[in-house]
């Protein structure tokens, strides 16, 4: 799991800024390497409380200003990616799709742009990531 989540967030990065962890978008409100909202922030800091708790130790906590640092997006990356990695969303693409819509699908133009970084060379659990294995939906 920690690869393939790894590999996914490579792939996030250049979807969502080019890799340029400087990156403004959205009017401002996009902000950083993974383009995060103040509500991947907060959802960030939600679920690592739960992984905390779970795990029986200290939670982490970020805030708006870990937006752009790219070590601190990364890992709230991870921790998103994670939780929907453990309730059934283990296609590589698919998960991806997670990082823009957390609740539904994303749309086929995105889910596209993931399945391409993914297979421009990234590795998944080591392994060449050669192709989604799972729908990219129509263009939405």
């Amino acid at each position: 799991m920690t690869n393939l989540i790894a590999s996914v967030i490579s792939a996030l990065c250049v979807v969502e800024s080019g890799g340029n962890p400087s990156a403004i978008g959205d009017s401002g409100r996009a902000v950083g390497i993974l383009q995060m909202w103040p509500i991947a922030v907060a959802e960030a800091n939600r679920l690592e409380g739960i992984e905390s708790r779970r795990e029986h130790r200290t939670a982490r906590t970020w805030t708006l200003a870990d937006r752009l640092d790219p070590q601190a997006s990364r890992e709230m990356c991870a921790v998103t990616l994670r939780w929907h990695f453990r309730r059934g969303v283990t296609d590589p693409v698919a998960l991806g799709g997670r990082w823009r819509n957390p609740h539904g699908d994303a749309p086929g133009w995105y889910l596209r742009r993931v399945r391409d970084a993914l297979n421009a060379g990234i590795t998944v659990g080591g392994t060449p990531y050669r192709g989604c294995t799972g729908s990219t939906g129509g263009d939405k």
